[in-house]
């Protein structure tokens, strides 16, 4: 299974809490969050579908950006959660980025995911 099927579903929620946040609580770090690693994990998946469409099973640069959007997004609402014991959003984020990072951390480790460096032509 390619990672975008999994990092551009993940990149709307996290894009799509973010916006849920500021409307509802007219949080704007929520949207900033949101917008911040959303749009990240939708680059991300972009670059792997073109990745994909080339050839190639992975791009360096996606692998890393989706793969540290969702440590720290588990990091980051995990501490919440704690703090909290609020469910939402803060547990439900960082259950789905746990999730997500294990999906990753496995699909690296199997190297299924190997990655693309372009090179340029001399």
């Amino acid at each position: 299974m390619e990672d975008f099927y999994v990092t551009i579903p993940y990149g709307l929620v996290v894009l799509g809490g973010g916006v849920a946040g500021y409307v509802k609580r007219g949080s704007k770090a929520s949207l900033a969050a949101g917008a911040g690693f959303g749009g990240a994990l939708l680059l991300a998946g972009a670059l792997s579908v073109w990745a994909f469409a080339c050839g190639h099973s992975g791009n360096l640069f996606a692998t890393v950006l989706q793969t540290v959007c969702a440590v720290a997004l588990t990091v980051v609402m995990g501490i919440r959660y704690i703090k909290t014991r609020k469910v939402m959003p803060a547990g439900i984020i960082a259950t789905i980025s746990a999730l997500v990072l294990i999906f990753y951390v496995y699909k690296i480790s199997n190297g299924g995911n190997k990655v693309y460096v372009p090179v340029s032509a001399a």
